[in-house]
């Protein structure tokens, strides 16, 4: 083949390549690049939709660092954040552990196991509105208790719901990462008499090292833009008590009109974020080289 004919192929290839990624390219800029950028700029401003944004400076920011309740939003973020992923990976990976052998009852129980991961998430919250209800199925099973009228209970009523949602899909997670460990590393320490606890902790869990990585990027970035929950149990109540940060960015942009300071808090979520992420997938790469 000469060479004007190789650098005709691979002109049509690099041409059939751009056009396949073409759509994902202009998605992403349409709907993730150009949004950003907007609410980068009007983080700078004072908008309110009517007429122009005006130009503020970092005074958004500066309201954000001195606001109580921005800084309470914080506090029930993090606190939301911390027992939502906890509990619900490790009862994940409990639960994985024996669903990950073979066998068709286990089988039937992972899809059972799934159900309330594939559920619409509204749909859930909304089940669970029932089952919060006065006289419902948590005041059967816990006496009656003001489960989300009471400061004191309401964010704990909102993380059971939480762990309940999820828990599936990493247990399905887990059981994937555990069925895709080498049985020869297990069968080794069989034959050297190690018990089943020590083989979990000393060889089980440092294996399932990128799983775990990759579950709990996934479990504190979608807990930390969690909104549909709390929205529509509690509405951020009472007295702010599950007012998440997405859910204190809802409410300045669409109750009071504050646009401007609701991307200043986007972007702040979204700084935080891709630390998060970019510090995890790192933390990943040291551990390979």
């Amino acid at each position: 083949m000469t060479a004007a004919r190789r650098a005709t192929m691979a002109g049509t290839e690099a041409r059939a390549g751009a056009g396949l990624a073409a759509p994902a390219i202009v998605y992403f800029v349409l709907f993730w690049a150009l949004p950003a950028v907007a609410a980068l700029y009007l983080s700078f401003t004072s908008y309110d939709l009517s007429g122009t944004p005006q130009w503020v400076g970092l005074d958004n920011y500066r309201e954000m660092a001195t606001s109580e309740e921005f800084w309470s939003s914080v506090w029930v973020t993090v606190l939301y954040t911390v027992f939502a992923v906890g509990p619900t990976i490790v009862i994940a990976l409990v639960v994985a552990v024996p669903l990950a052998k073979p066998g068709r009852l286990r089988a039937w129980l992972r899809g059972l196991i799934f159900i309330p991961a594939v559920m619409p998430l509204v749909g859930a919250t909304v089940l669970w509105q029932v089952i919060y209800s006065t006289g419902g199925l948590a005041d059967t099973l816990a006496g009656a208790r003001p489960w989300l009228t009471d400061s004191d209970h309401a964010i704990w009523a909102l993380l059971v719901m939480v762990i309940w949602k999820y828990v599936g899909l990493y247990v399905i997670i887990f059981v994937a990462g555990l069925q895709a460990l080498p049985a020869n590393v297990f069968e080794a320490a069989a034959i050297d008499g190690a018990r089943a606890l020590r083989t979990f902790f000393l060889i089980t869990v440092p294996l399932l090292r990128r799983t775990f990585t990759f579950v709990i990027v996934v479990a504190v970035t979608g807990a930390m833009q969690s909104f549909v929950p709390a929205y529509l149990l509690t509405k951020g109540g009472p007295v702010n008590a599950t007012q998440v940060l997405p859910l204190y960015l809802y409410n300045n942009a669409f109750s009071f009109s504050r646009f401007g300071y609701a991307s200043a808090i986007a972007i702040v979520l979204l700084v935080v974020l891709l630390v998060f992420a970019f510090t995890q997938f790192k933390l990943i790469r040291s551990d390979e080289e």
